[in-house]
């Protein structure tokens, strides 16, 4: 149980922004008003009210960023979005709420236990809470004007790594244990965070792989720094890239320290066209992974059997999670257009869902699946054609790579639930829209 302290940073949060606002300025308000909520609230606190969903850490940080945004700062918000397909996707997104209830207002039995039907309330709060979680992007699109905010977040994600990088490696040498001592309960299941005789850190974030994902994100903007950063620089953004490379490779996250090695790699020693080459095959694979699992064509088998010759462990837990996809899969393609809604009407007895884009499918169907991602993908296949130099291709091509990464991340992990990371692309798809409208400049 949270203890009292964890309740009261949720309730102070927006306290904080607004002092936050008052002495920075608007894009590095925002960013560590909801990148820093996220890296140092409680997780599972939320104040419960009637009729809209729980205020947790995500939705409080989004919604100071908005009070210190539109109160304070003066900024003007696109609501729903800057351009007139993102209004629509939008609009769609939380009208497919609504149309679900009518596909599924009978109760079901999941093999264990009877779920109720759907209600215009349950309808309604769900477009509440998928606004909410939409909103960090809305405010990225509104407030990120010229290039150059987006070479700020790169290098506040940089500082950000280098902040965490301390409680990380506390955590590794001496188990996780922050959050228990601060708001009074440990969020997961501590024998998920010992691998390889030690320990991932879980600090504020919940889960070991949160932290990992957040490194590796942290990793990809360090070798951003090196790729657009002066000579004078240079040294001390190599040393910074090793630093929090070594601190993910010490998280012993595997899948994340392969995905941070392969998005660094990609953006220090490729040039930045094949970058956006590989950022668009890494979407149009995930675009196409529900396809390909409902056709059977995703080698399950002679994945795990690679693993297993890598890790024993890694491969159990990988099977395990494939058995589970398969099987939501199926029970998903039921209801393929209009998904079977929420109280875990997607689930079967005992079925765990790890990947985000199978909770999405499940619940909302193949439509909603395509248009949230879609939202989230667009300015990662757009051409950036407002780049007049090489360190801004390099910039928006090495921001790319690290979104697509962040979607391909969604086939195994659910971080794209996080506030921050629909923060992180609003602000490339800001600048996608300042480009295509000739206005950045």
């Amino acid at each position: 149980m949270p203890n009292i302290f964890a309740h009261l940073m949720i309730l102070l949060w927006p306290l904080i922004a607004i002092f936050l606002y008052k002495r920075l300025g608007t894009v590095t308000a925002t960013f560590w008003t909801i990148v820093g909520g996220y890296m140092f609230l409680p997780v599972k606190t939320a104040i419960d009210l009637p009729m809209i969903p729980a205020i947790g850490k995500d939705e409080i940080s989004a919604i100071s960023a908005f009070i210190g945004c539109y109160l304070i700062k003066k900024e003007k918000i696109a609501f729903f979005g800057r351009s007139q397909l993102q209004n629509n996707v939008i609009y769609l997104l939380l009208i497919i709420p609504f149309i679900n209830v009518f596909f599924n207002q009978d109760p079901m039995f999941n093999g264990a236990r009877w779920m109720p039907g759907l209600t215009i309330y349950d309808a309604t709060s769900q477009v509440i809470a998928q606004y909410l979680e939409l909103l960090p992007f809305i405010i990225a699109v509104s407030i990120v004007n010229k290039v150059a905010d987006l070479e700020k977040i790169t290098r506040l994600l940089v500082t950000a790594g280098l902040i965490y990088s301390i409680l990380v490696l506390f955590e590794i040498r001496f188990s996780p244990q922050l959050h228990s001592s601060i708001y009074g309960f440990f969020p997961h299941d501590f024998r998920q965070q010992m691998r390889f005789g030690g320990f991932r850190a879980v600090v504020f974030m919940g889960h070991g792989l949160l932290v990992a994902t957040f490194l590796f994100v942290c990793l990809g903007a360090a070798a951003i720094q090196i790729k657009i950063g002066d000579q004078q620089q240079k040294m001390r953004n190599i040393v910074i890239f090793c630093y929090l490379l070594l601190v993910l490779v010490l998280s012993k996250s595997v899948g994340a320290i392969v995905l941070g090695i392969m998005l660094a790699g990609c953006i220090l020693f490729i040039n930045n066209a094949l970058q956006k080459t590989v950022a668009k095959f890494i979407i149009v694979l995930f675009i196409l992974y529900p396809t390909l699992s409902i056709l059977d064509l995703i080698p399950y088998q002679g994945i795990v059997d690679f693993i297993s010759s890598l890790s024993v462990d890694r491969a159990q837990s990988l099977d395990f999670r494939f058995t589970n996809e398969i099987a939501m899969l199926e029970h998903a393609y039921e209801k393929v257009f209009t998904g079977w809604g929420s109280w875990a009407r997607n689930r079967l007895d005992s079925s765990v869902s790890d990947g985000y884009w199978l909770i999405v499918y499940g619940q909302y169907g193949a439509i909603y699946f395509y248009a949230l991602f879609g939202l989230f993908i667009y300015p990662v296949i757009t051409y950036f054609k407002g780049a007049v130099n090489r360190n801004e291709k390099a910039l928006y091509s090495g921001f790319a790579l690290i979104i697509a990464a962040i979607v391909f991340d969604q086939i195994p992990n659910a971080s794209l639930s996080y506030s921050w990371l629909w923060f992180l692309a609003g602000c490339l798809s800001s600048c996608e829209l300042f480009n295509r409208t000739k206005t950045i400049y």
